[in-house]
């Protein structure tokens, strides 16, 4: 499966057509994506007026950690690198009042790391 295409490449495909009137060849070779992947995104703005399908539903699950609760994880590891897994579940639930199983703070903090 293709990664999915980012607002800012979409924005680039239609102004890329539209404002500077590439072909769709040169917008494919521009963007690294498919010729159906560009006419979709081109539908999609002469359809809803913008980038992409506003009825679409979100791909996955909500996210448990938002992006402030992986700021204060990266602030704890740095200034307490030698904690446990268990210990940083009890300071996010202590201080963030956020609950995640060992598996997703363990995944996310290999994310983290790399």
């Amino acid at each position: 499966m293709a990664p999915p295409i980012s607002l800012e490449l979409r924005k680039c495909i239609i102004y890329w057509r539209h404002e500077l009137n590439l072909p769709i060849s040169e917008i494919v070779r521009l963007s690294r994506r498919s010729e159906r992947a560009i006419y979709t995104v081109l539908q999609y703005h002469r359809d809803f007026q913008q980038p992409s399908n506003p009825f679409a539903r979100l791909r996955g699950c909500k996210r448990i950690l938002e992006r402030e609760d992986l700021e204060y994880l990266d602030g704890l590891l740095s200034s307490q690198p030698a904690l446990f897994l268990d210990e940083i579940q009890d300071k996010l639930q202590e201080m963030r009042d956020v609950e995640v199983s060992l598996a997703t703070l363990s995944r996310t903090l290999s994310h983290l790391v790399s």
